[in-house]
């Protein structure tokens, strides 16, 4: 048997029969994927920044932070050319994931140094925890002060959390 192709007259017929079809109902638009409250709660870092020492008032690097992936992420790129051991840089990407409710940050240095932090807000800090080696933790919180900079504290446990020391204590400036 022959398959045979819509030509002349029954062509005509099936277009008008498609034309005749009522157009689709309009959908209401879909939320944006990122656009809860919970996605915002570390907006308040993103800016360009001039980073101090907190106790010593000196400039240790500059920072950017910007909103990135349709605003489901932050991106930060930090440099500091004049830092104590040599030009550092270090780059992150944080972001907040519905499925169990927490921030990220992937931290990724010039000396090949990967740290990856898990949190989220503890009243207006965010507090983020990464693991190391040998039971090492990292902590770090993220602070907005009310002339606008923000604090960005770090301290470091080697016994599972039980103490901290401090690893630096930084204050982002606008610039």
């Amino acid at each position: 048997m022959r398959e045979i192709a819509p030509t002349g007259l029954l062509a005509a017929a099936a277009a008008a029969s498609l034309a005749a079809q009522p157009a689709p109902a309009p959908t209401t638009p879909r939320p944006a994927p990122c656009g809860g409250p919970a996605y915002r709660q570390l907006d308040f870092w993103v800016g360009r920044w001039t980073v101090y020492d907190t106790a010593k008032g000196y400039k240790v690097g500059t920072s950017r932070i910007e909103r990135a992936m349709n605003g489901c992420a932050i991106r930060e790129s930090y440099d500091a050319p004049r830092a104590p051991g040599g030009a550092y840089a270090g780059a992150s990407y944080s972001g907040y994931s519905r499925l169990d409710a927490k921030w990220h940050q992937m931290y990724v240095d010039v000396n090949g140094n990967v740290s990856l932090y898990a949190g989220g807000m503890e009243g207006a800090d965010m507090i983020l925890i990464a693991s190391g080696r040998d039971g090492a933790l990292q902590r770090m919180t993220y602070r907005p002060l009310a002339d606008g900079s923000v604090r960005q504290i770090g301290i470091v446990s080697t016994d599972g959390g039980r103490t901290w020391k401090p690893g630096y204590d930084y204050t982002y400036r606008r610039r």
